[in-house]
């Protein structure tokens, strides 16, 4: 009986150590509403500006595409080469009725070309980063004509899954990684640079997301990471 007992208290005490050597995990949860300006037109292709609401404001971001093998206009014709290109590589047309319109899906699954890349940093001097498993731009077709009138490209939606990297990170969050993902609008504020506002919203509400734990994180570089993205390109 007494043996029984011992061995109670023993497998008991060795649980309790087991327990206690388990590591708690952190989960924080960052949200961001920004606002800045960038171009396709750009090399390479930059949308940058600020962090004015949220957990993470005040501060500045930019998110990256990679414009391998785009070219460059070339002004001395009337189209426009580089545009040319981004269109008919990166759109597909939707014509689901009364929804119709072009989806711009970056990177291109077909050309190989690398996840566009984000950064976020607090004016405390922290910095968040990784690659977007999505990017995507749509254009609106509202005539369903199924040819871009210069009023449809003017006003453009835009979402994105952002994939929060540890190597990345720096400050506060520093063994911090995760997901998020944001929306909003990419619209033309020059005709003749195609500079263009990025905005997603908003000053009373940040719609912007970051969902972020301090265990299981990942470099950007590792082959489980990598696969991740490429399987989400491949469906």
């Amino acid at each position: 009986m007494i043996k029984k007992v011992l061995l109670g208290i023993s497998g008991f005490c060795f649980l309790l150590v087991m327990t206690s050597s388990i590591p708690a995990v952190d989960f924080r949860t960052e949200k961001f509403a920004l606002l800045g300006t960038g171009s396709l037109m750009d090399s390479p292709p930059i949308f940058s500006g600020d962090i004015y609401n949220g957990t993470l404001s005040p501060g500045s971001f930019y998110f990256e595409l990679d414009d391998t093998g785009w070219p460059a206009d070339d002004p001395g014709t009337p189209e426009n080469e580089r545009w040319d290109y981004i269109f008919s590589n990166y759109f597909e047309y939707d014509n689901t009725p009364d929804n119709e319109g072009w989806d711009g899906y970056f990177p291109s699954s077909s050309l190989g070309d690398m996840a566009p890349a984000w950064r976020f940093y607090t004016d405390a001097g922290d910095t968040l980063g990784g690659l977007c498993s999505s990017f995507t731009i749509t254009i609106r077709d509202f005539n369903g004509n199924a040819v871009i009138d210069g009023t449809e490209y003017e006003t453009k939606v835009f979402s994105a899954g952002l994939v929060c990297y540890i190597n990345f990170n720096k400050g506060c969050f520093t063994s911090y990684c995760g997901q998020g993902n944001c929306s909003g609008t990419i619209n033309l504020l020059n005709e003749v640079t195609w500079e263009e506002e990025m905005y997603v919203p908003s000053a009373t509400s940040a719609s912007g997301r970051l969902d972020l734990r301090d265990i299981n994180c990942h470099t950007d570089t590792d082959p489980s990471s990598w696969g991740a993205i490429k399987a989400i390109h491949s469906e």
